[in-house]
């Protein structure tokens, strides 16, 4: 068995001695910049080949929405009980040994986040390039290039610069957002008249729904963003729960307006075969000069998202270093800006050399069904302490006791099957290289008895 002796837990405050200076508000938005990133211009029409209505199209969105909501408002009972930074590492390691969270800490450091941020890289660099006029094959890689330096640089200046560079960022993505909503809900519809779909239709089915709900669930992923930088925020244990619980009920709302607008612009057939649902609404909706605005409005959506991961990422890998489960440099803080320097440049180089080879697509493609598993028992983690450690306090819990757990988990087991069935050889290599962690694991551990036994 996997699962080896836990080492003692260190105290929020031994690891976070510097100031707390995330709010509710800072920690809400960065759930919406993590959240709303190039996903919503681009899912929605695989939503809608699965289904035949508005009805089950919009009923999809929201079922995906709850169970979001649902594993937010777990991770807010998590953080309550273990206010430290680090989310799903720490989490994992106090419900089911320091092994599993290392592995998930290990498929975070190589993939999860730096191959996340170089996806995000490579979009922001394809909507920059034609804006600038730049028509050269490696443009858009070279942008991203600038955005990750550029936003690596922001963050190692300190929390402040990176949590308003955030907020800014989510804002002026919300306040986008919230202009071509009112255009694309009060304006008239300016487009040839398509014969809009009736909102009840015969035809869907709990199956095709259930197809459906899969590329929804991964437009609502990163709904736990706030719990990587828990232990910088003002009275975690009670504070977490509100702002994922508010993040992710706003993106909630964003997304079913969004694709509220995109059924007025046009019926569901033609929504199931447009590559770009968002330009050609913005067109029939509010005509060309609405639809010129959506470029930088993807732009804002993608810097945003890159800035979540930049931010949060290097909150794990030092929560696994102080543990002892990685290497110390990582662990440090800078002595004048307090943020966890090495990591975060660490985060960078890895990130560049994913954007550079063009194999982060790919590398990400195998690690969900890793990362979704590690989410699914991150949220069982609830149902787990409430049983081993009943008498913990627990300064926020999920509402409807183990409910809502439940309801994450079941949704996310179906997902695992649905991705296992459709792609088993992917699902194995992301598996393997989960594995891959397994002797690094090892290493630190014994690294880490050999410097006790010395001392």
């Amino acid at each position: 068995m996997l699962y080896i002796e836990c080492t003692l837990t260190r105290s929020p405050e031994s690891l976070t001695s510097r100031a707390r200076g995330l709010g509710v508000v800072d920690a809400s938005l960065l759930v919406v910049g993590s959240i709303v990133g190039a996903g919503i211009f681009l899912v929605s029409p695989f939503v809608a080949q699965q289904v035949h209505s508005p009805a089950a199209f919009l009923g999809t969105w929201l079922i995906g929405g709850a169970v979001a909501l649902a594993g937010a408002l777990s991770n807010g009972e998590l953080g309550g009980l273990f206010p430290r930074s680090g989310g799903e590492y720490v989490y994992l390691r106090e419900a089911y040994g320091p092994a599993f969270g290392f592995l998930s800490g290990w498929m975070s450091f190589w993939i999860g986040f730096p191959g996340s941020i170089a996806a995000l890289a490579s979009g922001f660099g394809a909507t920059i390039a034609p804006m600038l006029g730049l028509t050269a094959a490696r443009a858009p890689v070279a942008i991203g290039a600038v955005a990750i330096a550029g936003l690596t640089w922001i963050n190692a200046l300190g929390l402040r610069p990176g949590k308003w560079t955030q907020n800014i960022l989510s804002a002026a993505k919300l306040a986008a957002f919230g202009g071509l909503l009112t255009l694309g809900l009060f304006m008239r519809h300016r487009g040839v008249p398509t014969g809009l779909s009736p909102f009840f239709a015969a035809g869907d089915t709990a199956g095709g729904v259930g197809m459906a709900l899969v590329p929804v669930m991964f437009a609502y992923s990163g709904w736990n963003a706030a719990t990587y930088v828990s232990g910088e925020m003002r009275d975690p244990g009670r504070s977490l729960g509100r702002a994922l619980a508010v993040g992710t009920l706003l993106c909630v709302v964003l997304y079913l307006l969004v694709n509220t607008v995109y059924l007025r612009a046009m019926p569901l057939e033609a929504l199931a075969h447009t590559e770009e649902p968002a330009r050609l609404a913005a067109e029939r909706l509010g005509g060309s000069a609405v639809a010129s605005v959506l470029s930088p409005l993807v732009a804002v959506c993608v810097l945003s998202s890159m800035q979540a991961s930049v931010l949060v990422g290097p909150r794990i890998y030092r929560a696994m270093a102080v543990d002892g489960l990685f290497f110390a440099p990582v662990g440090r803080l800078d002595p004048k800006t307090q943020v966890p320097l090495v990591a975060l440049l660490l985060q960078s180089v890895v990130a560049l050399v994913l954007l550079a080879s063009g194999s982060f697509d790919q590398l990400l493609r195998f690690a969900t069904f890793a990362i979704v598993a590690f989410s699914t028992l991150t949220v069982a983690a609830v149902v787990v302490l409430r049983w081993r450690r009943p008498g913990a306090e627990r300064a926020f819990r999920v509402p409807g006791g183990v409910l809502l757990p439940f309801l994450f988990v079941g949704a996310n087991v179906w997902v695992l099957w649905s991705v296992l069935i459709g792609g088993a050889n992917e699902a194995r290599i992301g598996l393997f290289i989960v594995a891959t962690g397994v002797p690094a694991y090892m290493a630190f551990r014994s690294l880490g008895r050999s410097k006790e036994t010395s001392g």
